[in-house]
């Protein structure tokens, strides 16, 4: 990710990112601070974009492609080709062996492996030879040739099992990069949406402790007042004790805002929400508080086809699979089918010459077979029974995976089920927090004296309001960060139609 500077405090600041909206920010009169209605697909959408942990991942699903095609490379048909000029002059003692010679020599041809692990090779050749030796009827020869040649293993190395053991390998190693980097994506992304809900709740908490630290400034006033009346040293020092109290409180959830929306901004890596700006995250979209249908057994299913750690050791398992019936093959001898043609040509000129090698006058045929067996092979032995405890040990792997996913589903889906139970019970306990502080509030108009007793109830009644509302938030946050949780996993994370809403 691009940043504004490299070395100075504008390095907090990430550069724009192409193709991404801006956001609509205003300004707060009373504060100066700038506001940004947030939604939480912005918020998604903002980190997939620009989070340098998943920017980091996002390469090895391409690096692992490259394998792929270096794998495919050995199946290449290579062209080759040579040129040779050799002059000598020897000395000789004999009519019937020549001193003098001089040879051209132009090879070139195609060669190329299959997926059945046959090799053949075409090669064409035209040499040029000249000696001294009087008894050769033809002084300058031109011998053009054509060969054609396979060879087939019929056990060791054989068939497409076997050859494309590599390329399946690769493209494994692909899915399982794909799998990892879906892993980081949804891991990040599930830290974001936690962290939104997270911030809307100790917004809500701020306003909460604002709106009780209003009501005890208004009870501590009504104390001033009837300071003259019926209102004590006693109470209204009690008042007071409630009040320095609950502004200590509320600069701890100011902090504690504060330090969630540097969290959020953290991970959002964004150029208009940075770590520098002097601006409040005001979450735009409403938590659900409608009943998901959560079906035990539908979401085990879901979550073991669809995790990523779940689909990297199923992965696992076949490319161990692959790695054992290539070392099974590999242990048998090797027996290999060999054949061979071969036209050539010969005259005193290269027209002539290559008129001879296209009639086929001059053809060779050769087929045979090699065998080798290696006594002992404890080589390709210790490497099956190598390969058999890795498939062992994959198998192992992936159900224990399995189990692990299992157990985290069940475990999340039992943590929404008490979380959406718990929103219901932290309504009926906030309506019974308000008519219980309205009835004092109402019995305090008509009251002829104050007494400690009863400022000390009201002011437990505004705690107990206070605290039943922000536990309401609180289970509808847990609820909806419960459901984020499961969704992640299932691997389901930005596809969450599994969790149908109940009418």
């Amino acid at each position: 990710q691009q940043r504004i500077g490299t070395e100075s405090i504008e390095s907090l600041i990430p550069a724009s990112e192409p193709g991404l909206p801006p956001l609509e920010m205003t300004g707060d009169v009373t504060s100066g601070r700038a506001i940004v209605n947030l939604t939480l697909d912005d918020a998604i959408v903002r980190t997939l974009a620009n989070s340098p942990e998943i920017r980091v991942v996002s390469y090895d699903p391409s690096i692992a492609r490259m394998d792929i095609t270096r794998a495919i490379s050995d199946f290449d048909v290579n062209f080759f080709g040579k040129l040779e000029y050799e002059e000598q002059d020897n000395p000789t003692d004999s009519l019937f062996q020549g001193g003098q010679s001089e040879s051209r020599l132009l090879e070139t041809g195609f060669r190329q492996k299959i997926s059945t692990g046959a090799e053949w090779t075409l090669t064409y050749a035209l040499s040029r030879n000249w000696d001294d030796l009087i008894t050769r009827s033809i002084p300058t020869k031109f011998e053009p040739v054509l060969l054609f040649q396979i060879k087939q293993p019929l056990f060791r190395d054989a068939w497409p099992m076997v050859n494309l053991a590599g390329v399946n390998i690769s493209k494994m190693n692909y899915k399982v990069a794909l799998a990892a980097f879906r892993k980081k994506t949804g891991d990040i992304s599930t830290d974001v949406i936690s962290l939104y809900w997270t911030l809307l709740q100790s917004r809500r908490d701020f306003e909460i402790q604002e709106g009780l630290l209003e009501k005890t400034v208004e009870t501590f006033r009504r104390l001033e007042d009837r300071r003259s009346i019926d209102a004590t040293a006693l109470q209204i020092k009690q008042a007071e004790s409630s009040l320095k109290s609950r502004m200590a409180m509320l600069l701890e959830v100011r902090k504690r805002l504060e330090d969630v929306q540097d969290a959020l901004v953290r991970l959002l890596s964004d150029n208009q929400i940075n770590l520098l700006n002097d601006l409040e995250i005001i979450p735009a979209t409403a938590p659900d508080t409608k009943a998901a249908e959560l079906d035990q057994t539908k979401i085990i299913t879901l979550a073991l086809a669809n995790h990523p750690e779940v689909q990297q050791a199923r992965m696992g398992v076949e490319i161990a699979e692959i790695n054992l019936r290539f070392a099974k093959r590999q242990k048998m001898p090797r027996l290999d089918l060999v054949a061979v043609t071969r036209a050539q040509g010969l005259a005193a000129s290269s027209g002539e010459a290559h008129e001879i090698l296209s009639d086929r006058d001059y053809t060779s045929y050769t087929v045979g077979v090699s065998f080798e067996y290696p006594f002992g092979n404890h080589q390709r032995s210790a490497e099956f029974s190598q390969r058999k405890l890795e498939h062992s040990k994959s198998v192992s792997s992936l159900q224990n995976v399995s189990d692990m996913v299992a157990t985290e589903v069940r475990e999340r889906i039992r943590l929404a089920g008490t979380a959406y139970t718990g929103i219901q019970i932290q309504k009926d306990a906030v309506a019974a927090a308000e008519i219980h502080l309205q009835a004092l509030e109402d019995l305090e108009a008509i009251r002829e004296k104050l007494t400690p007793e009863f400022l000390l109830v009201k002011l437990q009644a505004q705690e107990a309001l206070s605290n039943a509302r922000r536990a309401e938030i609180k289970a509808v946050v847990d609820y909806n960060i419960a459901l984020t949780r499961l969704a992640q996993s299932t691997g389901t994370l930005f596809d969450m139609r599994y969790l149908q809403q109940s009418q």
